[in-house]
C-alpha cells in the first residue's frame, strides 16, 4: 500500500481527534494561513509517509497492544451464539479492562494536550511536544508546521470535496478555503483514496 492510500482514512481518524478545533471559522489567522496553504503531491506523500509511521510508532505502545488484543477477544466471543458461564465472566472482565485502558490512554493524551488543539500553532505546540513525532517530521523532511497546515487544508478540502459529493463550487467557498486544494483533492482522487 502506498503512503497516500493511507491518507484519507487517516484524515478521517484525524478529524475525529481534531473535532475540537471549534475553531477555523473563529480564527481569522488560521483562516487566512489555509486559505493561502497551497496542496501539492509531493508534500502529501511526505505527509502521508509520516502519519504512517506515527501510527506504526502508537503501534509499538503496549497500552495500545493489549487493548488491540482485547478488542479482537471481545469480537470473537461476542460472535459467539451463545456463551458459557466462564465466557460471559472473560467478557465482563475484558470490557472492563478495555474501559480502564481506554480510559488511562485517554488522560495521557490530555495530559499532552493532544485534543485541546484549538488552533494551528495549538497543533505545532503539540507535535512540538513530542520527540518522536519531531524525528519522523525531521526525516520526511517537514516541519510542524508544513505538517500541519498540509493537514488541515487536506482535510477541509477532502470534506468540501466529499461531502458535495464532488460538485462543490470552487468560486463559491467558506472564507479560509483555497479552491486550489479542492480542485486538487477533485483532479487526486484516485491516489488519496
Amino acid at each position: 500500500m502506498s503512503p497516500s492510500r493511507f491518507l484519507l482514512p487517516s484524515l478521517l481518524t484525524l478529524g475525529l481527534v481534531l473535532v475540537s478545533l471549534p475553531v477555523l471559522s473563529a480564527q481569522t489567522a488560521d483562516e487566512k494561513a489555509l486559505a493561502a496553504y497551497r496542496l501539492n503531491m509531493a508534500t502529501v506523500r511526505k505527509v502521508a509517509a509520516a502519519t504512517q509511521a506515527f501510527a506504526a510508532e502508537q503501534a509499538k505502545n503496549p497500552k495500545v497492544q493489549e487493548l488491540t488484543k482485547i478488542r479482537a477477544e471481545i469480537e470473537a466471543l461476542e460472535e459467539k451464539d451463545e456463551l458459557t458461564d466462564a465466557e460471559s465472566e472473560k467478557l465482563d472482565k475484558l470490557r472492563e479492562r478495555q474501559e480502564a485502558l481506554e480510559q488511562e490512554m485517554d488522560r495521557e493524551d490530555d495530559s499532552a494536550d493532544v485534543n485541546d488543539n484549538q488552533s494551528l500553532a495549538d497543533m505545532e505546540a503539540s507535535i512540538k511536544k513530542m520527540p518522536q513525532a519531531m524525528a519522523i517530521l525531521s526525516r520526511e523532511g517537514l516541519t510542524p508546521r508544513e505538517y500541519t497546515l498540509c493537514m488541515m487544508a487536506l482535510l477541509q478540502a477532502a470534506m468540501i470535496e466529499g461531502f458535495s459529493q464532488g460538485k462543490a463550487d470552487l468560486a463559491n467557498l467558506p472564507a479560509g478555503v483555497n479552491p486550489d486544494n479542492v480542485r486538487f483533492v477533485r483532479e487526486n482522487k484516485a491516489e488519496l483514496e
